[in-house]
């Protein structure tokens, strides 16, 4: 399957908006004022800033094609959305409605961040324009919230 660059931004848009429909609904899971609860409502509120990013990418920018035109880079980007935890809709709230504890939804978490850094990693490395930038900003941000999610998996 060929994803147009629209097309690709959209799956991008709604991985985020997954997120956030996770991280709010296990962030209520958790009940009481802690630090985890704090952890997802802060992930939440910066899914909305990344949907923010990309929406600005498909009414700012020229659509591009990521060059994907070849086969093999067009099947590695399906496998990467189609595999993405939260690449389909709805994803976000099924999967929040099935978690059992803080520890679960913070191993999911975790699986969400780094899914959505190979995503995009693979998006920005086709990107042609100055929306490489903001992809890249992504990224970093998504890195640095798959570490803040290990510390509170680690303790550390």
């Amino acid at each position: 399957m060929y994803y147009t660059g629209n097309e690709i931004v959209e799956i991008a848009v709604r991985i985020e908006e997954n997120g956030y429909t996770f991280y709010t609904n296990v962030s209520e899971m958790t009940g009481k004022e802690n630090d985890i609860k704090h952890l997802f409502l802060d992930l939440a509120e910066k899914e909305i800033q990344h949907m923010a990013i990309f929406q600005k990418l498909l009414e700012k920018y020229e659509p591009e094609d990521y060059a994907m035109a070849n086969e093999d880079a067009s099947a590695y980007i399906s496998h990467l959305a189609e595999s993405h935890i939260f690449g389909k809709p709805e994803a976000g709230m099924k999967l929040a409605k099935t978690i059992k504890s803080p520890k679960e939804a913070l191993e999911i978490a975790l699986k969400f961040e780094n899914d959505s850094v190979a995503f995009y990693t693979e998006l920005a490395g086709r990107a042609k324009t100055d929306s490489k930038k903001l992809i890249r900003q992504i990224i970093e941000e998504e890195k640095e919230h798959a570490a803040e999610i290990s510390r509170f998996l680690t303790g550390k």
